[in-house]
């Protein structure tokens, strides 16, 4: 987005790990914001894996040099879904537009809290009564709703 003047993160070939610079800033936001950003697989890398995310993110910050919050961005959009990210990415070497991760638009966190809490949920409750039933596919709402 813009250029990055801070020292980037170096690797350690003795521990075979990035690992941040004097000058490298903290996390711009935690698990929930990369949550509301990417969904729940960039979530729960962070929250299962935190080392794994944190080598990711300073592995881009060193290879781009770009900001922490850029990094974050891009590796959240990565664990989401790494196709689209590389495809992005080899469309921004060609000569376009250059997506901004970093940036929480609204409607998509609106988006992801309803399949979060809705959808999910809601599909999840079908799968398990289609499987566990007599009534197989022939399920109806109230035995969708009647817990």
């Amino acid at each position: 987005m813009f250029e990055y003047k801070s020292k980037p993160p170096t690797f350690n070939k003795q521990t075979f790990l990035w690992e941040p610079s004097i000058e490298t800033e903290d996390s711009p936001y935690g698990p929930w914001g990369s949550f509301l950003r990417g969904g729940p697989s960039p979530f729960l890398v962070r929250v299962l894996s935190p080392n794994e995310y944190d080598q990711a993110v300073f592995k881009y910050m060193a290879q781009t040099k770009c900001s922490r919050a850029e990094a974050q961005g891009n590796m959240d959009a990565f664990f989401n879904n790494a196709a689209d990210w590389a495809y992005q990415k080899s469309e921004e070497a060609r000569g376009r537009p250059k997506v901004d991760y970093t940036e929480l638009k609204p409607k998509q966190a609106i988006l992801v809290i309803t399949w979060a809490l809705f959808v999910t949920p809601f599909l999840g409750r079908c799968a398990y009564l289609i499987a566990t039933t007599d009534a197989g596919w022939g399920i109806t709402l109230d035995d969708i709703l009647n817990f």
